[in-house]
């Protein structure tokens, strides 16, 4: 900024200094044109260049502000549904692993999905005591291992239903893999 504004204010007094101003300037016998201009430029970059800037900086802050803001608010928004899902668990250690058998369905992760596992497992282990040394060094989800932990488990499984749709729309719509998820579970916890 600090270099575009002289290039910017020199056209400017040129042009107001010229014609009939420049004439009386040039009357002056001590004052040249091109004196009278280098004074003139020297005083009109900071006349012109520190609202500039005053400006520049409130916009860039209010940007920042805004930016900061919405992430802010987006991450509370998904602490707010790794605390629910924990909440009403009723399966905090099978919960996880069919949270990441959702999030890796589509093959990408994204940041909402990674932050809500990583609040997820805190909360589970913090409110749960359950800690899952297997899950903590997986790296990718072996289906038929979760369905068969799924398949293992008595009695009504529709807590993690929940958990699968809540994880799936954590980052936007429900794509065509964590819907196939999601519909396998449904027919899972069915039958159970």
């Amino acid at each position: 900024m600090t270099k575009a504004v002289p290039a910017m204010v020199r056209p400017v007094v040129k042009r107001f200094y010229s014609g009939a101003v420049l004439n009386a300037a040039k009357g002056l016998p001590v004052v040249g044109k091109y004196l009278l201009q280098r004074n003139v430029i020297k005083i009109g970059i900071p006349v012109v260049g520190v609202p500039l800037a005053v400006v520049l900086n409130r916009y860039t802050t209010l940007l920042a502000g805004r930016h900061a803001q919405a992430v802010f608010r987006n991450e509370a928004r998904v602490i707010e549904i790794a605390e629910r899902l924990t909440g009403r668990s009723r399966h905090p250690q099978l919960m996880l692993w069919v949270a990441w058998l959702v999030i890796l369905a589509d093959e990408k992760t994204t940041d909402d999905e990674a932050l809500l596992i990583r609040h997820l497992v805190r909360l589970v282990r913090d409110q749960h005591q359950v800690v899952d040394r297997q899950l903590a060094h997986l790296v990718d989800v072996d289906h038929a291992d979760v369905w068969r932990r799924v398949d293992a488990e008595p009695g009504d499984l529709s807590d993690l239903l929940d958990v699968a749709e809540q994880v799936a729309a954590v980052d936007g719509d429900v794509n065509t893999a964590e819907s196939a998820v999601i519909s396998e579970l449904r027919d899972r916890c069915c039958r159970v």
